[in-house]
């Protein structure tokens, strides 16, 4: 009977035995429960306000955003209706339709206005393998070839949607190549205005054409001359608006 007596006797820790309604263990344990219900609380509360803030920072940040969008648009415009009135104003003021004809073909020529009509459009692209600068478009690639499609007769040219000018510079920065210091990706189309039926030819004939022969056959890139099927209508240079010339 003793060792009945022993074995149910220690059945329990003397933890459990302790551990009862009432006992001296239950005080610790409700203090640490509430304790964490007040950290998870207050984290919430923390995590809540915090949220409530950079969504409040972010609906603020999206309405200047837009503001400034729409201040940038109305700029614009007003921008491009008083060069559209200046220009009025400067026809009015030459009343030899000679001089008038000059001045058209001088703006045409610097890419003061948009133009449209006949031409080609030359698309060059990099090497399908690519990998390294013999198999990429360089800025000198591009730019031999405005200067050869301008010696074949180009009236007005554009790559990607870019007025090409006297005054647009073509240049690497990095990875891409800048036009006007834009930066455009592969493939590059350059849309020419002239007289579709001779340029192309002419084209040929070219120290251009010849060098990007070179790189097609030697280097993979790829070049494709085609005779637009519609008129080509080409933007004004936008940079025109802030450009000048001085004596000094």
């Amino acid at each position: 009977m003793s060792l009945l007596t022993d074995v149910a006797e220690g059945a329990l820790e003397p933890e459990y035995r302790v551990a009862v309604p009432g006992g001296p263990t239950r005080l610790p344990l409700l203090v640490a429960v509430t304790l964490i219900v007040a950290l998870v609380t207050v984290a919430l509360l923390q995590t809540t306000r915090g949220a409530g803030a950079e969504a409040d920072q972010r609906a603020d940040l999206l309405d200047r955003v837009a503001t400034a969008r729409a201040r940038q648009s109305e700029l614009a415009e007003r921008a491009a209706a008083l060069e559209q009135e200046v220009r009025e104003l400067g026809e009015e003021a030459l009343g030899d339709p000679t001089q008038r004809e000059r001045l058209g073909a001088v703006e045409t020529s610097a890419g003061a206005v948009p133009v449209a009509g006949p031409g080609i459009i030359v698309t060059v692209d990099d090497a399908a393998e690519g990998g390294t600068d013999n198999g990429l478009v360089l800025d000198s690639d591009l730019s031999r070839l405005v200067n050869g499609l301008w010696q074949a007769g180009a009236e007005a040219v554009a790559i990607n949607g870019r007025r090409i000018t006297t005054l647009t510079p073509i240049r690497a920065a990095g990875a891409a190549i800048t036009v006007d210091f834009v930066s455009l990706s592969p493939p590059y189309r350059v849309e020419v205005i002239g007289d579709p039926a001779t340029m192309q030819a002419r084209f040929n004939q070219t120290p251009a054409a010849a060098w990007w022969q070179f790189i097609t056959a030697n280097y993979g890139l790829t070049m494709t001359i085609e005779q637009a099927d519609d008129d080509l209508a080409l933007p004004a240079d936008p940079g025109m608006a802030i450009r000048y010339a001085t004596t000094d």
